[in-house]
């Protein structure tokens, strides 16, 4: 006995009006991994006995549908007599159908009633037949639900950057390492349905935003995160996130729970999808690795589908940044950037405040052609696995700037690196560095300044930078589009101490201010969680003075920390349990001299335009330093 699909009934059903029930039966083939719907995973701890629906994609020859397979199918899906593959001869069910830009809709059916005919080896074209009697290889069981820890790898590419190197020379470094144990496990490779039809009109990445419906986009995913769970108070849940590219620009797309079964499987890292019907979001910069300020959603109306000719899609982008123009960036901006690894840092272990959690640390001393030595802070696992001997070039992407010491870079979770990567970038610098970086000197960011190496670089960039209070005045120093950046010899005059410091999130990287609430505890609205007690941070004002002006600097946590030499909380507890000591401590760093690494912008208060100064960092006078440095002001004038 064999049988024929019903070629071209998918295309009819398409052209149904509104939704309509099925006319006569049709024969279809189950094509992709059979999955629960996402409420029966919602509620997969309670009690079985419920009835139960499943959800796969189905095909008649030339196109593909959506189809819920009804309850009393489910002991067949169960027992695997239902599986990929499986041809159905539907009697009974309902269409319905989601638009899609360009193209025909996307049908879906719902199943009444179903007649099992065979199952088979593999997919039916619109003219092949099979008789079921031929032997065919046993179906893989239907996975209701990912296990964890066991995990049969997709047929997904290692990313390597964009070259042409082996999988094995990134295994340490590229980002696919970084996906830990969290993987699900699947029956089989699952693969998105390739396109079908004439190659779509397709929109440029750079160019999508909230305010449009209707697009299509044609992109390669260069980045795919484990699947992450998250709990609230009233919720929990599932996650992953993708990177898309095309040759405009990129942005991150986040999977969620009731989609994370049907997308996790069928994208894979170097393949390039068409994607429509997603949500366009302003983007968490906190949670991605990429200067996009959207980001994407993928919900249930989302299609993907495989693109066949993925030509003038590139493999990989990045947007690197010399290390001497860290100082343009604000604290928390996300960069790419390229360079040697001249040292390395023993691994050290820190405990995390929230729940003391020890966490693997190492740090990397990291130089480039501009002539700039940065601090790179690795965690986790890459903190362990980074072995890299030998001066290697490094990669990184999407690595977090922060103002400790000046400016230092932080590879964050939703960050990667690559060693040694092959690309054209990586064979420049490490021609330059053979050739003549390897004897340089270079400087570094010490307490916001390019305070020199031996050659004096560094020196000689600070004086560049060195201004007096006048000269901020008179240079319009940042009244401009743009923020900008100076170092002051200055004596604080004055401690504004009525606002001190504010109650943060103890939340590792928030900071948040929080409030107590109802119950008596300190709740903070963005991480959406409650703590005994906040972890107080700085946030003052201080006057100060040089002999030809003064003016006010804002200073926050770090500068707080390096003038009263103690964590805000102990200052603040001081202020209410003992004035006059806390007066005394305010008293100690008056009257005292400082070098501050400023940053000076234009703001807008009450529609009035005014200056607003931050002190990035500050260190006490080097006076010996000083002195050199006035004798040689000396020499140049006499």
């Amino acid at each position: 006995m064999s049988f024929e699909l019903s070629t071209g009934e998918l295309a009819r059903m398409s052209n149904l009006e509104g939704n309509a029930a099925l006319t006569s039966a049709v024969t279809l083939q189950v094509v992709s991994n059979i999955q629960p719907l996402a409420a029966q995973q919602a509620n997969a701890a309670a009690p079985s006995g419920g009835p139960s629906r499943y959800r796969c994609m189905v095909f008649d020859g030339e196109q593909t549908a959506i189809a819920v397979l009804p309850s009393h199918l489910a002991p067949l899906i169960e027992e695997a007599k239902i599986s990929r593959y499986t041809v159905l001869k539907i009697s009974k069910g309902n269409v319905s159908k989601k638009a899609r830009t360009n193209e025909p809709p996307m049908v879906l059916i719902i199943i009444m009633e179903a007649e099992v005919l065979g199952t088979l080896s593999e997919k039916l074209g619109p003219t092949q037949k099979r008789d079921p009697s031929v032997p065919a290889q046993a179906p893989a069981p239907p996975v209701p639900e990912p296990v964890q820890n066991q995990y049969q790898q997709p047929q997904y590419q290692q990313r390597n950057f964009g070259g042409t190197a082996p999988p094995a020379q990134a295994s340490s470094s590229s980002f696919m390492s970084r996906v830990g144990e969290n993987k699900p496990s699947f029956s089989g490779a699952i693969q998105a349905p390739m396109h079908q039809g004439p190659r779509p009109m397709t929109h440029p990445i750079k160019d999508l935003n909230p305010y449009q419906n209707k697009w299509t986009i044609c992109a390669r995913v260069t980045q795919k995160s484990a699947i992450k769970t998250w709990s609230k108070p009233n919720s929990q849940g599932r996650l992953f996130s993708v990177n898309l590219l095309d040759d405009s620009s990129e942005i991150r797309a986040t999977v969620f729970t009731q989609q994370v079964d049907m997308f996790y499987p069928i994208l894979e890292v170097g393949k390039v999808y068409y994607v429509s019907n997603a949500q366009v979001k302003m983007a968490r910069q906190q949670f991605s690795n990429l200067s996009n300020q959207y980001e994407l959603t993928f919900d249930a109306g989302t299609i993907v589908e495989q693109c066949a000719d993925p030509t003038g899609v590139p493999q990989e982008h990045f947007d690197f940044i010399p290390i001497s123009s860290l100082t343009r960036f604000e604290k928390g901006s996300v960069v790419d950037v390229i360079g040697i690894v001249q040292h390395v840092e023993e691994i050290t272990e820190i405990t995390m405040k929230t729940d003391n959690r020890k966490v693997a640390k190492r740090e990397l001393s990291v130089v480039d052609k501009s002539g700039f030595l940065v601090r790179v802070t690795l965690w986790g696992e890459e903190a362990k696995s980074f072995d890299a001997p030998g001066e290697p070039v490094v990669a990184f992407k999407g690595i977090r700037v922060n103002d400790f010491g000046g400016r230092s870079l932080s590879l964050p979770g939703s960050g990667s690196m690559a060693v040694s990567p092959d690309i054209p970038e990586a064979h420049t610098l490490r021609g330059w560095y053979d050739a003549e970086g390897r004897s340089a000197s270079f400087s570094k960011f010490e307490g916001g300044s390019s305070a020199g190496g031996s050659g004096g670089d560094g020196a000689s960039r600070f004086e560049e930078q060195l201004k007096t209070m006048a000269q901020i005045r008179d240079e319009n120093l940042g009244m401009g589009e743009a923020a900008a950046f100076f170092n002051v010899k200055g004596t604080i005059v004055f401690v504004r101490t009525t606002s001190l410091a504010y109650p943060a999130c103890p939340t590792a990287e928030c900071n948040k201010k929080v409030s107590v609430d109802s119950s008596g505890l300190w709740r903070c609205e963005k991480c959406d969680r409650s703590f005994d007690a906040p972890e107080h941070r700085y946030i003052f004002s201080i006057n100060v003075s040089d002999d030809t002006g003064q003016n006010w600097l804002r200073c926050f946590d770090d500068v707080g920390r390096g003038l009263f030499g103690c964590p805000a909380g102990e200052l603040v507890e001081l202020q209410q349990t003992d004035e006059a000591q806390f007066m005394q401590r305010v008293q100690e760093v008056t009257y005292r001299e400082y070098m501050f690494r400023c940053k000076a912008r234009n703001e807008m208060f009450n529609d009035t335009s005014r200056l607003g100064i931050t002190a990035v960092s500050l260190r006490p006078v080097d006076y010996a330093a000083e002195s050199k440095r006035l004798a040689r002001l000396v020499d140049m004038y006499t």
